[in-house]
């Protein structure tokens, strides 16, 4: 690997071996599985409709960026540090 790239690639490696622990990252896996999940289920299971309010995509939306708000002020350390 050419030195530049490597001394890129550094830094990434640090914080991807340690992702696991970040509340962050779970919180974002979760809500962008919720995010791919949530039509899916809708198409296949009709009387969800009746359930779900019509806005729930904005609801979820706003769940995500108030969830990753409040994460950021509770982080205190990089991810490679962890």
């Amino acid at each position: 690997m050419q030195a530049w790239l490597h001394d890129l690639w550094l830094p990434f490696s640090a914080a991807a071996a340690k992702a696991h622990k970040s509340m962050t990252i779970w919180f974002n896996a979760i809500a962008g599985a919720a995010v791919v999940a949530l039509p899916l289920a809708q198409e296949q299971l009709p009387q969800l409709q009746d359930y779900l309010p019509a806005g729930l995509y904005h609801y979820l939306m706003g769940t995500v960026v108030a969830g990753n708000i409040i994460l950021r002020f509770k982080t205190r350390s990089a991810l490679a540090a962890k």
